[in-house]
């Protein structure tokens, strides 16, 4: 299912990469990033060391697109909303639903030709 590979490889991925903008461009300690994105210090050590969320490369467009989410998060760091808005407008991002796509179909070769993340027939709810 596209939200189980959403969950174990594209999620993870946003938040390597927000970690790593928290600390390498905004000068935030291992501490605060985790408190800033709800983890444990050990998780973001694992996002910084590629031991985590290593499966997904993001473009350099992605990755600009979270460091604007990065100093919005960092403005409003005190609303967790605020992350969960980031992470959830990255997460739509047409480029990031491909990869998640591209994941599910190497996983599950009968999906080759699938086109339900992007087909706006399939995912109009009709009542």
């Amino acid at each position: 299912m596209p939200q189980e590979i959403e969950v174990r490889y594209i999620l993870p991925a946003i938040r390597r990469e927000l970690a790593k903008v928290f600390i390498n461009e905004h000068k935030q300690s291992q501490k605060q990033a985790a408190n800033i994105l709800g983890l444990t210090e050990a998780a973001v050590s694992q996002y910084i060391h590629s031991k985590r969320a290593k499966e997904v490369v993001f473009s350099e467009n992605i990755v600009n697109e979270i460091k604007v989410s990065a100093d919005r998060i960092l403005a409003d760091k005190n609303n967790k909303q605020r992350l969960i808005a980031e992470m959830y407008r990255i997460s739509n991002l047409t480029t990031v639903r491909q990869i998640l796509c591209d994941i599910h179909r190497a996983q599950s070769k009968e999906l080759e030709h699938c086109n339900v993340c992007f087909d706006e027939s399939v995912l109009t709810i009709k009542t």
